[in-house]
């Protein structure tokens, strides 16, 4: 059909073609049956007629095809076949098939498929869905097969449309055409292989250039390869001075580094999600590399039995460290990472620096560390290394830019290179033998070299090959004895394998989404997780070292144009060459190079750690930065990795104390008031007092954790500012303390909230402090502190502690007691703040005038509910009367309330649904009812006797808003219709005023409320 022709491949199009352009040849038969996806006439499914199309000129044979229209796939097949044989078209096809099976690109049995006599349409269509599922994307198929239908018989026929060009020319030309393309695809691949040379090489420089620093850097400085031993220069920090057991330490050291690069190279190129993954040796753990020597050395000594012992824990290191990595990336904990203290990081970091500094130091020098050393014995060797580290500053400064970045990010790379070179013509232009240079030390020694004869002569052949395949070229097996490893030296070294495997965390979390960015790459963080999993356990069962992929390197490679797999194998065999070369090549290297390339990259990590976080963390976080870097260079890694935890420990207390005060705000119960605002006009004129209202209700809110840390600014807080509103107009009277943002209470706080309420009381003559837990569980701690801040009697009001064991009506009439000093003074566990706020609210009522509370039966409900129907009217007459706003004359609010019509529901019986038409509102006089918002978790409001609800949907029409259910086992309101209302309007529009004056009262409580609620950062009530 023509809704796949476009998506066919070319040998489709073409065997379609030689069809319809032999069955033109016929003039009895020019119809649209073989046009390109065209079917035969007489079909349901028939597609438009060609342009080329005419009638039939051969009545017999019209009529024979539409007698088979039953069947129309092969009557189709039938026409094409005879017409194929009719004009001899097969030996074309054959020429065809033999071309395209000989360059591998269709199976016979694809081509059966697509042949027309064999298959018809149907083996067209199942051939093409063969064809795309060998890789071909559906745009490429696209854009091969676009021929369409005048391409197509053009392709086969001359200019005027009549000649046939012979069947051998076209399969000579197609098969031509084949074979051009494929010389051009073999041509491209070559051209992109030459231009990866220049990237391949690059990098494999770049790992000789860093092996060698790093390489000889394993061990440490006292552990030396030659006999020059408990010589002047003394013990090295971790107090080594002896024989490495082995010839060629620093190329030991060397193969070590570029066998655990080729590892993580290898691994990264098919399992990571990039195309440039460069990997590399994990240099930064150098400093964990010389603690777990000195740890062994300790126990074992300095033999071979303490560097099999070692090799054994590199490689437990490093499968310990790929098992963490496979984990995090399998079960995606990857951003676990991330919960590492960022100060406590950057201060190993710089503590790094330092050390790879110092390393560099000792390298250049071959000699331990020390003032003597660097400023008197050695510093003929150091002069090269301060040179050019301090000309490599001063290039790096003048080529920023002017947003103070740097231009050229080559220059650091392409610098150490040229290095070597520059060293060389300096000894030439001055005329230095390189023999005295040898001998001076400004070159290492032949790494390689094996160890002297009795008359001091080598038992290694100079010559190139026994410098490659010399017998020492696998030790760092062949060392390796399960007999002789200390497994007591291990167990030693487990606080150091710790800090390795955690140290060993940061760095891919910091590269792969660094150079994704820079790559514009999407990668899956969890599975370059894995893949670095995979790596580090198959470099740790070799004995390799830790690796990753190296950040700067891939972005140089990028950059270079390396990618691609057949790249990566490259680099990996680029390295595995050094493998065999590198020790010799790094003898004609001279140590300054080394040198300056450590300390300039312990340098930046230094700066990095200590000079570019200066203004990003706080004084005390960047004090914790120093102190591990200082103890990291004084002390080594385990005490740094201590001194970390200590520094995270102190600085979470500090700030615990210093940045989250525990006191979160405070203000007046004039700005904070109770959803009981339906009280009576007397009530609701003593507190808008100005003198004994709510102004005398002072609201602290706490917040965090309360502790030993916090308890003193607390107490000093709550103390400076009951002080400073003693000494105002209207001292407070009701002190609240807000508790629900507290997250935890420990036994200083504890009893430091007792000492605070007594203090309160005796000291700032505060009659009523209410605290408020904010949970119906009480407070966050394991103490009874409900019990203890309440100082009701039992059953009394806000006495949360005996609710429980009390009823509604129990409470209801306990809350009625008029004796003031019992009630409202003393102590009390408010579980909510609004309920905190009702409560302050009566006692400042009582304290004016205790029978207004008594008969305020708006803001408590009966004890006893009305035993009559007049009773009952009485009641809703005077709820209504309250719930307007400000003084009403009663004769009018009976004349409202007679158009109001009772009601009863019982439990959960619904009173309105949320969305429906407003056509009433309610006045509840008993019971309670709830409040819900659909599609919300749990949204709800209970509401209480003497509410009305629905007042906003009589008033302007709208929807209702929520769902109102019954929440009492009865309960009784009072409605008013829309009807009515409407004609209240026009009979009495003074009276149906108040209705109007409810809404507005309502409406400035509820944004009154939902301050409180902000207060309480609590959702928004419905």
């Amino acid at each position: 059909s023509r809704s796949t022709k476009s998506y066919l491949p070319r040998p489709t199009v073409f065997l379609r073609a030689i069809t319809r352009t032999r069955a033109m040849k016929n003039d009895k038969v020019r119809s649209s049956s073989f046009c390109l996806g065209g079917d035969l006439p007489g079909a349901t499914n028939a597609s438009p007629p060609s342009r080329r199309s005419s009638s039939f000129g051969n009545d017999r044979e019209m009529k024979a095809l539409q007698q088979s229209n039953n069947d129309i796939q092969q009557q189709q097949g039938s026409a094409v076949r005879s017409m194929l044989h009719k004009y001899d078209v097969s030996s074309t096809m054959n020429r065809l098939r033999s071309s395209l099976v000989g360059q591998r690109r269709y199976s016979d049995a694809a081509l059966d498929k697509m042949d027309p006599w064999k298959g018809g349409e149907a083996g067209m269509e199942a051939s093409e869905m063969e064809i795309g599922g060998r890789g071909r994307s559906k745009a490429a198929a696209t854009t091969y097969s676009s021929m369409d239908e005048r391409a197509a018989e053009d392709l086969f026929l001359d200019e005027g449309g009549e000649e046939l060009h012979s069947s051998t020319e076209r399969a000579t030309s197609a098969t031509t055409g084949a074979v051009k393309k494929r010389r051009w695809t073999i041509q491209r691949r070559i051209r992109t292989a030459v231009h990866q040379i220049p990237a391949i090489a690059l990098i494999g420089m770049f790992h000789l250039m860093i092996g060698i620093p790093f390489g000889v850097s394993y061990f440490p400085i006292g552990w030396r390869a030659d006999s020059t031993v408990g010589t002047s220069t003394g013990e090295d920090g971790d107090g080594v001075d002896g024989l490495f057991p082995l010839p060629g330490k620093e190329s030991f050291g060397i193969r070590m580094f570029l066998f655990s690069t080729i590892i993580g190279q290898v691994v990264f190129t098919f399992s990571s999600d990039f195309i440039n993954p460069i990997g590399l040796q994990m240099v930064e753990n150098v400093p964990f590399c010389h603690a777990l020597s000195a740890t062994v050395i300790k126990r074992v000594g300095y033999g071979e039995d303490a560097l099999s012992t070692l090799i054994v824990m590199f490689g437990l290191a490093s499968i310990l460290v790929g098992i963490v990595f496979y984990v995090l990336g399998h079960f995606e904990l990857g951003r676990i990472i991330y919960f590492f203290p960022t100060h406590v990081l950057v201060g190993c970091i710089g503590g790094i620096g330092i050390f790879i500094a110092k390393t560099g130091v000792e390298v250049t020098m071959n000699a331990t560390f020390g003032f003597q050393e660097v400023f008197v014995t050695y510093r003929l060797l150091l002069a090269p290394v301060l040179a050019f580290e301090v000309l490599l500053r001063v290039l790096e400064v003048v080529t920023r830019d002017a947003d103070g970045k740097p231009r050229y990010s080559l220059l650091s790379p392409i610098y150490f290179c040229m290095i070597t070179p520059i060293f060389y013509a300096a000894l030439w232009v001055c005329g230095v033998p390189l023999d005295w240079a040898e001998d001076l030390g400004f070159f290492f020694p032949p790494l390689d070299a094996c160890p002297a004869g009795e008359n001091g002569d080598s038992d290694c052949s100079a010559n190139a090959a026994s410098s490659i395949f010399n017998p020492h070229l696998f030790d760092m097996w062949t060392v390796v004895d399960f007999s002789t490893v200390s497994w007591a030296a291990i167990l030693d070294c487990t606080p150091t394998l710790v800090a390795l495997i955690l140290f060993s965390l940061i760095h891919v979390p910091i590269n792969i989404p660094a150079f994704a960015i820079s790559t514009n790459t999407e990668v899956d963080m969890n599975n370059e997780l894995v893949a670095h999993g995979f790596s580090n356990v198959i470099a740790g069962c070799l004995g390799g070292l830790q690796n990753y992929m190296a950040y700067t390197q891939s972005v140089l490679y990028d950059k270079s144009g390396g990618g691609g797999r057949p790249s990566g194998v490259a680099v990996a065999v680029v390295t595995a060459t050094l493998f065999l070369v590198g020790p010799t090549i790094a003898s004609y290297i001279p140590r300054c190079m080394a040198g300056t390339l450590l300390l300039h990259v312990g340098i930046d990590l230094f700066l990095e750690g200590v000079y570019d976080s200066f203004g990003k963390f706080d004084k005390l976080e960047y004090a914790g930065i120093w102190l591990i870097a200082v103890v990291m260079t004084m002390y080594g890694m385990d005490a740094a990795m201590v001194a970390g935890v200590i520094a995270a420990v102190s600085t979470y207390a500090v700030q615990s104390i210093a940045y989250l005060s525990p006191i979160r705000g405070h203000m007046s119960g004039v700005t904070l008031r109770s959803s009981q605002f339906h009280r009576s006009h007397r009530a609701n004129s003593i507190l808008d007092d100005d003198i004994m209202g709510r102004n005398r209700i002072l609201v602290v809110q706490l917040q965090g954790h309360l502790f030993f840390g916090n308890m003193a600014h607390l107490t000093e807080s709550i103390n400076e500012l009951l002080a400073e509103k003693r000494n105002s107009s209207a001292p407070p009277l009701i002190l609240i303390m807000d508790c629900s943002l507290v997250l935890g209470i420990d036994s200083s706080a504890v009893q430091a909230l007792i000492k605070l309420r007594t203090a309160a009381q005796k000291k700032f003559d505060v009659e009523l402090v209410i605290f408020v837990p904010g949970s119906s569980d009480g407070f966050p701690c394991e103490f009874d502190l409900s019990k203890e801040l309440s100082s009701a009697p039992p059953g009394m009001a806000g006495d949360t502690s005996a609710k429980s064991n009390q009823n509604e009506e129990a409470g209801a009439l306990l809350r009625h007691m008029t004796r003031r000093e019992q009630c409202f003074t003393g102590s009390r566990v408010c579980e909510s703040l609004d309920e905190a706020l009702a409560f302050s609210e009566d006692a400042l009522v009582v304290r004016r005038d205790p029978v207004i509370l008594d008969g305020d039966i708006s803001s408590h409900p009966l004890a006893n509910p009305p035993s009559t129907i007049e009773e009952e009217k009485e009641l809703a007459v005077q709820y209504l009367a309250n719930a307007c706003a400000g003084p009403v004359d009663i004769g009018d609010v009976k004349k409202l309330f007679a158009l109001f019509e009772r009601e009863v529901f019982n439990a959960n019986d619904f009173i309105w649904r949320q969305g429906q038409q407003s056509d009433c509102a309610k006045l509840l006089v008993q019971g309670s009812l709830i409040a819900l918002l659909e599609n919300e978790a749990g949204t709800s409001e209970t509401v209480t006797c003497g509410n009305m609800i629905g007042e906003l949907g009589l008033v302007q029409g709208v929807p209702r808003l929520s769902s109102v259910r019954c929440l009492s086992d009865e309960a009784v309101v009072y409605s008013i219709c829309r009807e009515s209302y409407q004609e209240l309007l026009v009979s009495d529009p003074l009276v149906a005023r108040f209705v109007d004056s409810i809404c507005i009262k309502y409406l400035a409580n509820r944004v009154q409320h939902v301050s409180n609620r902000i207060f309480e950062t609590r959702c928004l009530p419905i």
